[in-house]
C-alpha cells in the first residue's frame, strides 16, 4: 500500500502562479496526495479562483498575513498524511518526485525518516542545478543517499551550501511534529533551522535528481507582505544572528565541530551588523556588535575592526565603505 503524502502549500498573492505548483501535485504517479493550500492574506483573488478551479480536490485555509512560518504550521496541523511535503506556491515538482523519494526512503528506512531532491532554478540566469552549485563543499555521490553533513550545510544555509529547500523537502510527519514545526517568532531563514532541528532527531536522505524547479525571481518580487523585511540586510542579519543563538543553545545535544561552526558563523553575522552600524552611523551600535563579535571569533580582521570601532569610529566606517562587500560575507542568497 502506497503511503498517504500531505503537501503543504503557503501562498500569498501568488494567484496567476499557484495553479502551476498545484497542478504539479496533483500531476504526481504515486496515488493518496493531499493538497493543503494556506492562503496567509492574499487580496488577489486567489481563495475563490481556488475554490473554482478545484474545489474539493484540494484543502484550503486562510489566514491573515503573517508570514510564511505561521502557514506552514498551520499545513501541518491540518495534514492527515504519514508523510508531509512543502511547495512554495510558485515552485514546481516533476512527477515524479515523490516516486522518487519514496525509493530513497525505502532503502535508508529507518535512519532516515527525510528525503530532499536536487532542484533547478527558474527566473534566474544561474543553468546549475543546487547540488552542482554545492560541489565545492558537499559531495552527492549516486543517484540516492545519505546526507552525513546536513548538519553543517544547515548552519549557513544559501548560496553554495543550499542543498536542502523546502520545496524539495519530504519527512515523516510524526517527526515534523515532534521537533514542533517552524519558529513563528523567525521570519528569514525559518526553513533551515526547522530542517537543522529536524536533522538532530533523523537522518537525511537524497535524490540526486532535478526534481523541482525553485523561483528565484528578484527579491523585490518573491518578498511581500511580511517578508518584505528580507530585501534588507540590516534584517537579514539581524535574524541570522536569532536563529544561530537558538542553535547554541542545542549545545547539549550538539556535535563538538557543528557547535564551533556555529559560533563562528555568529561571529561572521555579528562583524556584518558592525558593518551595517557604521555606515549608518550608528557607533555605539556598531560597538555592541564587534564585541560580540570577538567572543566568538578572533580573527585579525575582526580585532582590527574591533579597534577602529572602539578608538576611530569614522575611520571603522571609511574602510566599511571601501570594501562594501566585506558585510554580505555572513549573508546567504535568499
Amino acid at each position: 500500500m502506497h503511503p498517504t503524502v500531505s503537501v503543504v502549500i503557503p501562498t500569498y498573492n501568488r494567484a496567476a502562479q499557484i495553479p502551476h505548483a498545484i497542478e504539479s501535485v496533483l500531476s504526481q504517479t504515486i496515488p493518496h496526495v493531499e493538497v493543503i493550500v494556506v492562503d496567509d492574506g492574499s487580496s488577489d483573488g486567489t481563495g475563490p479562483m481556488l475554490r473554482e478551479l478545484y474545489g474539493d480536490r484540494i484543502r484550503y485555509f486562510a489566514q491573515v498575513n503573517q508570514g510564511v512560518s505561521v502557514a506552514r504550521n498551520k499545513g501541518i496541523a491540518e495534514a492527515t498524511g504519514q508523510w508531509i511535503a512543502f511547495l512554495d506556491s510558485d515552485d514546481l515538482w516533476e512527477k515524479e518526485k515523490l516516486e522518487w523519494q519514496f525509493k530513497a526512503l525505502e532503502q535508508f528506512a529507518p535512519e532516515c525518516g527525510g528525503c530532499y531532491t536536487d532542484a533547478r532554478l527558474l527566473n534566474h540566469p544561474e543553468t546549475r542545478t543546487l547540488f552542482k552549485m554545492a560541489e565545492q563543499g558537499y559531495q552527492h555521490e549516486g543517484t540516492i543517499g545519505i546526507n552525513t553533513d546536513v548538519l553543517r550545510l544547515l548552519v549557513r544555509p544559501g548560496g553554495a551550501g543550499m542543498v536542502v529547500c523546502p520545496s524539495s523537502f519530504l519527512a515523516r510527519a510524526d517527526a515534523v511534529r515532534k521537533v514542533g514545526g517552524f519558529d513563528p517568532n523567525l521570519r528569514f531563514s525559518e526553513d533551515s533551522e526547522f530542517l537543522f532541528r529536524l536533522a538532530m532527531i533523523t537522518g537525511f536522505c537524497y535524490v540526486h535528481l532535478p526534481l523541482v524547479c525553485k523561483d528565484q525571481s528578484p527579491a523585490e518580487i518573491r518578498h511581500v507582505g511580511v517578508s518584505t523585511e528580507w530585501n534588507k540586510l540590516e534584517f537579514v542579519l539581524q535574524q541570522s544572528q536569532i536563529r544561530l543563538e537558538g542553535l547554541l543553545r542545542l549545545r547539549e545535544d550538539l556535535p563538538k565541530t557543528i557547535y564551533e561552526l556555529i559560533r563562528k558563523q555568529l561571529g561572521s553575522t555579528q562583524s556584518g551588523l558592525t558593518n551595517c552600524y557604521l555606515e549608518a552611523g550608528k557607533y555605539a551600535k556598531a560597538r555592541e556588535a564587534i564585541s560580540k563579535a570577538v567572543r566568538f571569533d578572533f580573527a585579525p580582521n575582526v580585532m582590527i575592526k574591533w579597534l577602529l570601532t572602539w578608538m576611530t569610529p569614522t575611520l571603522a566606517r571609511r574602510t566599511v565603505r571601501r570594501h562594501p562587500g566585506r558585510k554580505k560575507d555572513s549573508v546567504p542568497v535568499i
